[in-house]
């Protein structure tokens, strides 16, 4: 009886010793995303890629999440310096999305964070203006041009882009336990948030998208997901859908006129043949 409980308790080390060194390599991480883009005509649409001053504004959010502001705001930051860099990241602990896409560097964006816009609206005395200009916008869900043509003026912007936190939510639970002690848990951290870009030269809103992104985790340790991270998963997901090319895209506008020129074609056709 000895023997078989020493067997038993050595069964036990052994089997927490393999699963304390499992928790130490890289935790099992899976990740689940959705990306929807906002209609925008084919006039206003941005059709090159970003180049210039870009300025992040602070985000948007429901009532109850204010806290998670500043965290929105420099996720998207450092997300589109990243791409900007071509150093971002497009894996999530080693498991790369569905949607990954090749980042391609762009090294005349210029990306400035909400710190940055403090301190120069502070710097040219605009920062009455600016608050003004957001509560516009949280009345209208838009931005005067005349605003923005000011900010052109006072601080070199080129484009404004507006974070926006949706939801967020994190949870654990303990998904296997050995006489009530818990050894894996599982961490769970779901989002949506969405961006707009603003052209501050024409006064249009040229770009706007929603990401939902869920990220569960299985570790030995109770160690939570940095949401952060989970937020700047959710952003290069949509930087990924912005233009690459420096100029707009002349293959898809001919296209178009082909198809335009197709239709007129088969409509002469048809009234030919009506005669």
């Amino acid at each position: 009886m000895t023997k078989l409980s020493s067997k038993f308790v050595l069964s036990l080390v052994l089997l927490s010793v393999s699963l304390s060194l499992l928790g130490c390599s890289t935790p099992l991480e899976q990740q689940a995303q959705t990306i929807k883009l906002a209609p925008v005509s084919e006039q206003y649409r941005l059709t090159k890629r970003l180049e210039g001053k870009a300025y992040v504004l602070l985000a948007q959010t429901s009532t109850g999440q204010e806290q998670h502001r500043n965290a929105v705001s420099d996720s998207l930051a450092r997300a589109l310096e990243e791409s900007a860099n071509g150093s971002a990241n497009t894996s999530f602990s080693g498991f790369a999305s569905k949607s990954s896409k090749a980042v391609v560097s762009n090294r005349n964006l210029e990306v400035l964070s909400f710190s940055d816009l403090a301190n120069h609206s502070n710097e040219n005395g605009i920062c009455q203006k600016l608050a003004e200009m957001r509560e516009f916008y949280q009345e209208n869900g838009m931005f005067r041009k005349t605003d923005l043509e000011s900010l052109a003026k006072e601080i070199g912007a080129d484009y404004l882009i507006l974070p926006c936190l949706i939801d967020v939510r994190r949870w654990g639970a303990g998904r296997f336990s050995m006489f009530g002690l818990k050894i894996v848990n599982t961490q769970v951290i779901s989002g949506v948030v969405s961006m707009e870009i603003w052209d501050v030269r024409t006064g249009h809103k040229v770009f706007g998208a929603t990401s939902d992104v869920t990220i569960a985790g299985e570790r030995i340790t109770e160690e939570p997901i940095s949401i952060e991270e989970a937020f700047e998963q959710a952003w290069l997901a949509i930087i990924q859908e912005l233009p690459k090319s420096k100029e707009p895209d002349r293959l898809m506008a001919a296209a178009v006129t082909m198809s335009q020129d197709h239709g007129l074609g088969k409509t002469g056709e048809n009234n030919l043949q009506a005669k």
